[in-house]
């Protein structure tokens, strides 16, 4: 059976195409976690147009114009990883196994040698077997691992946190905490950022992939596009010699799901860790949630498999372990030799 593979501007599309590839994400986004709360369509434009990447997306459709699979190939706007693209193919669950995502697949390839670049990055969720077979079908290598944790608001032990936020200035003398409801203010937007450009050095990258750059100017448009469907509440860390931000968290609740604070991030400069301002600012956020989000059921984080002082504070929170997502990649040549292999014609809009 024949699919036709077209590539789309997701700003082009009216409602009604643009309601058949949410119908796709939300399906593949509830297989890869059940308790996925639906985007709406309002929100899905919104974070399909957020700062930072340059994106390309193709549509495949079946025999009567019916949209059974999406994917995107992007790549940061700084110029870095200027060798790699990053891809998602999704594949509705009736339409697997008829080669809907190589047909995506070769398109992607397609663009990855139009833009000059030589490998391919994705991702896969053990909660979705046919992502995990697909990416290992073509010999996709495996890279880093992330936990996606969990914890039920409920169950949070409040004495802890107390002991959390009420240590803090004793334990990390010299320092100071914040908490913001909003957006960050714009004349610390210069700290946040250089506190991104540090971390993200230190943090666990898959192997070959470099950090990113980050501006104020970054954070300031980023924060203003997540702000139209979402509220935010953050606990920043300051040296006081300094007036410094060395340390923030930030709690992201969806005006669409109330049920559910997202983590965005949690971090500290390295030269300011073994103070506890981890386990402080941690406390301070989430304690300020409570008292001004109410009727929330989950809160809800990510960490790689290797930040293990993380990992610590987040299972004394009371985190649990909820899925696993594994970082992949292949080479273009190689992933151009899988597709010819299943008779899929590279250069064209179809495949069978």
């Amino acid at each position: 059976m024949k699919r036709r593979v077209e590539e789309v501007d997701y700003d082009a599309l009216d409602d009604t195409r643009l309601e058949s590839i949410l119908q796709i994400t939300n399906a593949t986004s509830r297989e890869a976690n059940p308790r996925f709360n639906d985007f709406g369509l309002d929100e899905f434009r919104l974070i399909s147009s957020s700062p930072g990447r340059v994106r390309h997306r193709f549509l495949a459709q079946g025999p009567e114009g019916e949209v059974v699979g999406v994917a995107e190939g992007s790549f940061a706007d700084d110029g870095s990883n200027p060798d790699r693209l990053r891809i998602q193919i999704s594949v509705e669950a009736a339409s697997r196994r008829a080669g809907v995502g190589t047909a995506l697949l070769a398109r992607v390839v397609e663009l990855a040698e139009r833009l000059g670049r030589s490998t391919l990055q994705s991702w896969h969720y053990d909660t979705i077997p046919a992502g995990r077979a697909f990416a290992r079908a073509m010999g996709a290598r495996e890279g880093l691992q992330f936990h996606d944790n969990v914890l039920r608001i409920a169950e949070l032990d409040l004495h802890l946190l107390q002991r959390w936020n009420d240590q803090g200035p004793t334990r990390a003398t010299g320092y100071r905490v914040e908490v913001i409801e909003g957006p960050w203010p714009d004349h610390l937007l210069g700290d946040i950022a250089q506190l991104y450009f540090v971390l993200e050095r230190d943090m666990p990258l898959s192997e070959g992939v470099e950090p990113r750059e980050w501006s104020a100017e970054l954070v300031a448009s980023m924060q203003a596009h997540y702000r139209k469907l979402t509220s935010s509440i953050s606990a920043l860390a300051f040296e006081e010699s300094t007036g410094g931000v060395i340390g923030l968290t930030q709690l992201l609740k969806r005006d669409s799901d109330p049920t559910t604070w997202i983590v965005t991030t949690t971090m500290v400069d390295p030269t300011h860790r073994g103070k506890g301002i981890g386990k402080w600012i941690k406390a301070a956020a989430t304690l300020e949630a409570l008292s001004r989000w109410p009727g929330a059921v989950y809160q809800e984080t990510g960490n790689a498999f290797t930040n293990e002082p993380m990992l610590a504070i987040n299972r004394e929170m009371g985190f649990e372990h909820e899925l696993t997502t594994t970082d992949v990649e292949i080479e273009v040549d190689l992933a151009r030799d899988f597709i010819e292999s299943r008779g899929v014609q590279m250069g064209g809009a179809t495949g069978t």
